[in-house]
């Protein structure tokens, strides 16, 4: 009996930093929003998380979008709210040179998580609320939860049961995961890809759901069938109105060395991202959720290590 007891002190210790790991991570929910783009639904087109701004008795949802380098909140959506509650309104400030807007010293609240943080108030932007929606019980969408948020931070995103959350240290589970690591560019994250045989440089984008690839016409064509698949017209840039057209890909694409399924490689018609993202940060495209929706991946922005953990 003494014997087994000792067996069974020794089992629970060797569990407990993997149980209690587990147990001190704080989940924040976040729920995935469809959209329809050129008559077609996407389920999956956003992330969008609930949160709570200081005390505003208003349920609100911001975009995790670790595609853009600052947390926002936007002008047009927020200015009602402003008017009503000046407590947050006493909190705008103005910094640089260029007279940039933001609030200081935001309760931002996700779950049952809250970070004290200047959020950039992003004048002219965001849909203009309605009066009805005002006086409806629904959510209001407004503004985007970027990298600046986690900065020196682990963040982990669990696909499959929908949450997230933002810790200092890396869980025991996790520790032993194959890593892969990445630059920052303005906060962004940069790995590498294996496309066609050769090591390219690629972002990683959650606010790019629709586009498991997306990059320039040119290097679309080096990798796929010249023949287009799909197409998708819409405000898909910061409310810009531009065509993306899909290719069908038919060279192999592997990430840490495991080959990925092959799929749809998008690029804009009017060649945006390329003149605005992928040629200013010399990278040959971008890659989104699409890869990882069965996964958890855990990004740690203080060592810029990223991990997978297959379900």
């Amino acid at each position: 009996m003494k014997k087994l007891f000792i067996v069974l002190i020794i089992f629970f210790c060797g569990l407990s930093p993997i149980f209690l790991q587990g147990k001190s991570i704080k989940w924040i929910p976040f729920l995935w929003q469809g959209d329809t783009i050129s008559g077609k639904y996407i389920e999956k087109a956003y992330i969008y998380v609930p949160v709570k701004l200081d005390e505003l008795p208003i349920d609100f949802t911001m975009q995790l979008d670790l595609g853009t380098a600052e947390t926002q909140i936007y002008g047009n959506t927020i200015r009602p709210y402003l008017e009503k509650y000046p407590s947050l309104a006493n909190k705008l400030d103005s910094i640089g040179k260029f007279q940039k807007i933001i609030f200081r010293d935001v309760n931002l609240k996700m779950g049952s998580t809250i970070f004290l943080f200047d959020i950039w108030h992003h004048l002219g932007f965001g849909e203009e609320i309605s009066k009805d929606v005002k006086q409806s019980k629904k959510s209001v969408h407004i503004g985007t939860i970027a990298p600046d948020l986690f900065k020196n931070k682990i963040l982990i995103i669990d696909y499959r049961l929908n949450r997230f959350a933002v810790i200092d240290k890396i869980p025991v589970e996790y520790q032993r995961l194959p890593t892969v690591p990445f630059e920052l560019i303005n906060g962004v994250i940069v790995f590498p890809f294996q496309i066609n045989g050769i090591e390219q440089r690629v972002m990683f984008d959650t606010g790019s759901s629709t586009f498991p690839l997306a990059t320039s016409r040119e290097r679309a064509l080096e990798i796929s069938q010249s023949k287009i698949v799909d197409s998708l017209s819409g405000p898909l840039w910061w409310g810009r109105y531009i065509t993306f057209y899909g290719l069908k890909v038919d060279k192999p694409i592997k990430f840490d060395g495991k080959e990925l399924e092959k799929t749809i490689v998008y690029y804009d018609k009017e060649g945006l991202w390329e003149k605005n993202v992928f040629r200013p940060f010399n990278i040959w495209g971008l890659t989104g959720n699409a890869y990882f929706l069965n996964d958890i991946i855990i990004i740690d922005y203080k060592n810029k290590i990223f991990r997978i953990k297959k379900n």
